[in-house]
Formats: structure tokens, sequence, C-alpha cells
């Protein structure tokens, strides 16, 4: 195949075209294998190198995702300690259900109450309790 296609990925198309065409048994791939050794090695090797490729996509996208994930958090974390140091500031110590509230919120929620929060008369207006 590598004398033939010089390609590496064309040579994958192929051998996957022969694979899944050819229906080979077990038997029947030992031969391949015996009779065309270097096509086996080759083989071999193309389909590890491009395992590893395809582990190394998904090891780096897993690593964005979480990176992702964790500018996310970092950005919830920090508006949620903004804004409970506000609400102690204008109104004294900061209930638990408040805080629970605060926990639970994601960020768009919490840009709302931080901007709300220096005309809001009461915790429970703020926070939309009534």
């Amino acid at each position: 195949m590598s004398t033939l296609e010089p390609d590496p990925e064309k040579q994958l198309k192929y051998i996957d075209f022969i694979d899944i065409y050819s229906a080979l048994d077990d038997n029947e791939t030992e031969q391949y294998k015996a009779q065309y050794p270097q096509e086996s090695n080759t083989m071999a090797t193309l389909s590890e190198r491009l395992r590893a490729e395809g582990m190394q996509k998904g090891m780096q996208q897993g690593v964005e995702q979480g990176m992702q994930q964790g500018v996310e958090q970092g950005m919830q974390q920090g508006e949620a300690a903004a804004l409970k140091k506000l609400i102690s500031l204008k109104f004294g110590e900061l209930p638990h259900w408040a805080e629970a509230q605060i926990q639970s919120a994601g960020v768009p929620e919490l840009e709302v109450w931080l901007e709300a929060i220096l005309t809001s008369d009461t915790l429970e207006s703020l926070l939309n309790r009534h």
C-alpha cells in the first residue's frame, strides 16, 4: 500500500475500505499479514499514529472544556463574593436564605443584582423575594 500510495490519509481510506468491504475473518487476516508483512506493519503503524492523534485531540478538547468551566466558575464565585460584600455593607449581616440564593445563581443574574443593589431599598426587593 505504501508503495502505491504515499499519502497516509489516502492509505487509511484504502485500509478502511479493505477492512469494511472484505470482511476478512481471523484466518484470512492472518494470511493477509503473512503474505504482505510490510503492509501489515504499515497498517499497524498508521492506525497507531492516527489513534494517538485522535486521543490527543480528545484530550485537548477536554482540557479546553475544563478551562472554560473553570473560567465560568471563577466568574460566578467572584460576582457572588462581590454581591455578598455589598449586601453586608448596605443591609447588614447576610441571612442564610440570601447566601443560598446567591450561591445558586448564575453570572447573568448576579450581574443584575450587582447593578440593582444601588437602587434597592431592601434585601428582599433586591433578590426579588416578596
